[in-house]
């Protein structure tokens, strides 16, 4: 037999896991909720469009996010992949650069 406090416990953590998953879903656009709920467009009353849950409710558990923050965020990201890559392609070209002087040698 477990002890009923161990439930409780397990519980907590689930609570806990779920808030940090809510957590970290808020960042670019959201594809779907934590709590399996699809996302919809929403906007409030002063107008302002969110991503948000479905069956949102303000109790921590469901995704609410701003669009124009989803979208800045998402750019962010695209400009650090592009860095990233334009600084690979740059690597590549050296690479190249250096084989076709070396086969110019032999």
């Amino acid at each position: 037999m477990t002890d009923p406090y161990y439930a409780d416990v397990k519980q907590w953590k689930r609570d806990y896991d779920r808030c940090e998953m809510v957590l970290f879903a808020n960042q670019c656009k959201p594809k779907i909720c934590v709590c399996g709920g699809p996302i919809t467009l929403a906007t409030d009353d002063k107008g302002m469009s969110y991503y948000e849950c479905k069956e949102y409710e303000d109790d921590g558990l469901h995704i609410r996010h701003r669009c124009f923050d989803a979208i800045k965020e998402e750019l962010e990201e695209l400009k650090k992949k592009v860095a990233e890559e334009a600084n690979n392609r740059m690597n590549v070209e050296d690479e190249m650069k250096k084989m076709r002087e070396d086969s110019k040698l032999l």
